[in-house]
């Protein structure tokens, strides 16, 4: 039972990140940043930008802002089929242009973003997985 109990949490827990890996959104205006997470919508104002870097397989980016918490995503990489095919990453191509809009105020957006152009919190799509996973769970042998 143990066992079972603690195979949920761990189901529990990927459900939570699945929306994340695939349903992301940044949103750049002339105010800054716009995250759209689990709980809601985030923002970083330009000049409290202090770090955006592409890491391996982690896009990351930082603020000077005591509330908001470095906000990253992953995404899986193949840099073996990236070098045969002379590709780029889109995290990688998307770290660039942020540090070029954060870099080069001129380059920003110079017009405030509707709020349903920021994006939706991820959560209603998480419940959606995880009942689905639960079902799935329950009803398969």
């Amino acid at each position: 039972m143990l066992m079972l109990c603690g195979g949920y949490v761990m189901w529990g827990g990927g459900i939570l990140r699945l929306p994340r890996w695939f349903a992301w959104r940044i949103t750049a205006d002339s105010e800054g940043l716009w995250f759209n997470g689990l709980r809601g919508i985030r923002h970083i104002a330009w000049d409290d930008l202090w770090k955006v870097e592409c890491a391996g397989t982690e896009l990351t980016l930082g603020s000077r802002q005591a509330a908001f918490n470095q906000w990253s995503a992953h995404a899986p990489r193949r840099p073996w089929l990236e070098r045969r095919f002379g590709l780029l990453h889109p995290y990688e191509r998307t770290a660039v242009e942020i540090t070029v809009l954060w870099r080069e105020p001129a380059l920003r957006p110079t017009v405030r973003s509707a709020e349903s152009d920021r994006g939706r919190p991820l959560w209603p799509l998480a419940v959606v997985l995880a009942v689905v996973g639960t079902a799935a769970l329950g009803f398969l042998p």
